[in-house]
């Protein structure tokens, strides 16, 4: 479903990806490994795309689009109808990127106001962006505890 993984770019060599990957996740023999760098995190995103997949995970696009968000507490999110897709930074500081399975908006809600209370995120003080627009209903939820709903 969501294979991927960052890794911090002093420990990434491009001939280890498959093996960093396999050891975080579970793929299969046809699964191409690709990776891209992230170097406004000093990371390196690894990922596999099965062969009906062309582009690298939504993660991706939105750890590249977080830090254009002019607040402190920057949290970007993608729901897809089949997963909350998470990326949370602090300053520079990349927090959180991550994908949670959630095939309704409550569920990609609960993950999304975890991880805003995992990392003691006032959620009363943050916009949060999201890639894509969401129904009314969803947005109306974000905004009772969320300061705002933006599109990015």
């Amino acid at each position: 479903m969501f294979k991927y993984t960052l890794v911090p770019e002093a420990f990434f060599k491009p001939s280890e990806a498959h093996k960093i990957l396999s050891e975080a996740v579970r793929l299969s023999q046809t699964d191409k490994i690709e990776y891209q760098e992230l170097p406004q995190f000093k990371a390196v995103l690894v990922y596999a795309l099965s062969p009906d997949e062309e582009a690298a995970p939504v993660i991706f696009d939105l750890l590249a689009e977080v830090l254009s968000i002019p607040e402190h507490n920057k949290v970007a999110a993608c729901f897809d109808g089949e997963a909350l897709h998470l990326a949370i930074v602090t300053g520079e500081n990349l927090l959180l990127a991550n994908s949670y399975p959630a095939g309704d908006p409550v569920t990609a809600d609960y993950f999304l106001f975890a991880a805003l209370k995992q990392f003691q995120i006032n959620p009363q003080v943050t916009t949060v962006y999201l890639r894509e627009p969401v129904s009314p209903e969803m947005a109306d939820d974000i905004v009772r505890y969320c300061k705002g709903v933006e599109t990015l």
